[in-house]
């Protein structure tokens, strides 16, 4: 029987008949095929041209020659000098098993050749043409197609991958990846999750469907494993990546299997990877969520204060209530990676849509760094000046000056660093602190003469905002040198200052205040978190939905399934969700907010919180009414003066340039 004609025209079930037809027939002359599809390459977000070279297939550099076993039943690896492999002679390991069911076996690369049981050749591909400099490497055939490793682990052969993640000159996360394409089938409908073995490095497996047009595919992560371990994928907590269009999973349009290893922006990481025994499982083969979980009765903590104890006679509270109340940070521009002026994305009416709607103050998160032209000279040592592209940093600024003047705005200027290269290692470098310092002189310096008592200068959010590796008395002394560089110039504008580990309120609460008598102190606060970022690719909580606020018996359950906890979410994350009862209440997070306070009150400085919200992704729109309801109610009582994160977006206010029904009343806010 000749297969090779049919592949491309068959779903996974029916190549699996054929197979099965073949194994039985007295044909013995199926071949294999050695030429894979063309694969389909997986641009990230932000990339300036998605799609591009799209059917490119990228494959490692041939650096020897190697025999298929189709050839001569050996494997040889590149830069092995023709040195034949024989799975036998490697340690043994494992073993690991082979999937029995009514389900499908995608590959379990017995042949030791590139291509799947259903007739799909496996690709690879990088991020070479996003600008990374990100490398893939496996064993290749004589046309340079890739094939699988000789392993000992129970099996003979597996799929191996080297790579090198580095970011180059890529805006985003560096990335590697390989897979291969599958027709999509109606019959693909029955599939309800997938299992494989593997040994490694961190990795997302990707189960892709033609339904998703913006690469936001959907997908699992996967921890690293230095033994083989199973992975087992349920469809039903997939989650997609965030960054795209929601698209309901369909088994029935799987179009590919794939799986991706990747990096960060601040180191080049170099690591490998097995993959074996890939099967797709019936539904019936799914396993089911179990009891785990109490439905217990709220357990509300008691608030208690005096007026003494949160009452602060400085007058910079009073100045705080008059102008940083009612604030919203305009998100998802100047600080993103990369986020160097390009246009307006907001600007004069976006600030007028807000002041119409009764918001008060403007929050413009910015990485002011990027303007330095010569930072990273400065930073190393071999430029003794630090030099600006003035045009269009005061462009920018200036406008929301002006802006906010005329429209009755207050403005912060937010040092927003979301590449997060102030971290644990340029902490420790004083070149690094002096050119922050020199940042924040230069701006204060543009805007000594400036009249207005309402733009105020925050220092640097959420130092070291992705790790939280900074001690305090590292961000303190690097505070300390941005206050004095501002004061040498600028001792009119209010400075706002927040701690280390995301402007954390413990910290806060241990801390002796500066001496400079101008400053508002600030804190951050997304408690409860398995509300507010419930569904947010880029935490823990990425397949998590339906937690509602306040907690309530009614919409609870005793499956913790039910709310999108699966075997690759993390302890912490189920804790959260069963102590929810605990935790998903007004009282509790009045708790938290009340221990700055209260050490405001007891320093006689004001206090603000300049970042609060929840996701729209996974909540209900009553949820998120209740939760900012419950947000400015605490406020209100506690006199802490507020900024919402979030305009428009994810954590938004605003959609189609009107007011969110509903926050009128939650926020105190509207016409």
């Amino acid at each position: 029987m000749q297969l090779k004609n049919f592949y491309p025209k068959l779903g996974i079930l029916g190549i699996a008949t054929l197979m099965a037809l073949a194994a039985c027939s007295d044909d013995n002359s199926v071949p294999l095929i050695n030429n894979p599809d063309t694969a389909q390459q997986n641009p990230q977000p932000g990339d300036s041209q998605p799609g591009t070279d799209s059917t490119k297939t990228t494959t490692p550099a041939d650096s020897g020659k190697v025999v298929t076993p189709a050839d001569s039943g050996k494997t040889v690896t590149p830069g092995d000098s023709g040195k034949v492999v024989q799975p036998t002679d490697l340690p043994a390991e494992g073993p690991i098993t082979l999937p029995q069911g009514i389900g499908v076996l995608v590959d379990d690369f017995e042949d030791g050749d590139g291509v799947s049981k259903t007739g799909d050749g496996w690709y690879t591909y990088d991020d070479q043409d996003n600008s990374g400099a990100s490398v893939i490497t496996t064993p290749i055939n004589e046309e340079k197609y890739p094939i699988a490793t000789p392993v000992n682990n129970g099996s003979n052969y597996a799929f191996k991958v080297v790579y090198s993640l580095d970011k180059g000159d890529y805006e985003f996360d560096p990335y590697v990846g390989w897979g291969l394409q599958v027709a999509p089938d109606e019959a693909n409908a029955r599939f309800g999750g997938i299992t494989y073995w593997y040994k490694g490095g961190a990795h997302e497996v990707h189960i892709e469907v033609t339904d998703v047009l913006d690469y936001d595919v959907h997908l699992a992560k996967i921890p690293a494993s230095r033994t083989w371990k199973q992975a087992v994928v349920r469809f039903k907590d997939l989650v997609q990546g965030g960054w795209g269009e929601e698209v309901t999973f369909n088994a029935k349009n799987i179009m590919a299997i794939s799986f991706q290893a990747k990096g960060n922006r601040s180191k080049v990481i170099t690591d490998s990877l097995f993959i074996d025994n890939i099967y797709l499982q019936d539904t019936s083969e799914v396993e089911k969520d179990k009891p785990d979980m109490e439905i217990n009765d709220p357990v509300i903590p008691k608030v208690e204060f005096t007026e003494a104890e949160i009452t602060v006679t400085n007058p910079l509270q009073a100045k705080a209530a008059k102008y940083l109340d009612k604030g919203v940070s305009f998100t998802n521009w100047l600080e993103n990676a990369n986020g160097k002026f390009k246009s307006f994305e907001f600007g004069e009416k976006d600030i007028k849509i807000l002041a119409d709607n009764g918001f008060k103050s403007i929050r413009l998160p910015i990485d002011l760094d990027l303007y330095a032209t010569n930072r990273d000279a400065f930073v190393k040592g071999t430029d003794a000046e630090l030099k600006f592209d003035d045009d269009t940093l005061f462009m920018v600024l200036d406008s929301f000056v002006e802006w906010t003047g005329k429209l009755n705005m207050s403005l912060v200027i937010d040092y927003h660093e979301y590449d997060n290269s102030y971290n644990s290692t340029s902490a420790k470098d004083t070149n690094y602190i002096k050119m922050m310092a020199e940042v924040w002189k230069h701006v204060a310096a543009h805007y000594a003469e400036n009249t207005r008592e309402d733009v105020f200068f925050e220092l640097l959010n959420e130092p070291d905002m992705s790790e939280g590796k900074v001690t305090a008395a590292q961000w303190t002394k690097a505070a300390q040198a941005m206050i004095d560089a501002i004061r040498s110039v600028n001792t009119k504008q209010t400075l706002l200052f927040g701690d280390a580990k995301w402007y954390s309120i413990s910290l806060l609460a241990q801390r002796t205040p500066f001496t400079d008598d101008n400053i508002i102190y600030v804190i951050h606060t997304y408690e409860p978190f398995v509300f507010t970022h419930q569904g947010g690719s880029w935490t823990d909580y990425a397949s998590i939905h339906d937690i509602p606020f306040p907690y309530d018996k009614a919409k609870w359950s005793t499956i913790s399934g039910d709310f999108g906890v699966n075997k690759s979410s993390k302890s912490g994350v189920k804790t959260a969700i069963k102590n929810y009862y605990k935790t998903g209440n007004k009282e509790a997070i009045m708790v938290e907010m009340l221990k700055a306070k209260k050490w405001a009150a007891k320093n006689n400085v004001p206090v603000i919180l300049n970042e609060f919200g929840a996701l729209n992704l996974r909540s209900t729109a009553e949820s998120r009414i209740n939760y900012l309801t419950a947000m400015r109610e605490i406020c209100d009582t506690l006199q802490i003066p507020w900024t919402h994160w979030g305009y428009t977006g994810n954590f938004s206010v605003i959609e189609n340039g009107k007011l969110i029904e509903g926050l009128d009343k939650a926020l105190g806010v509207g016409k």
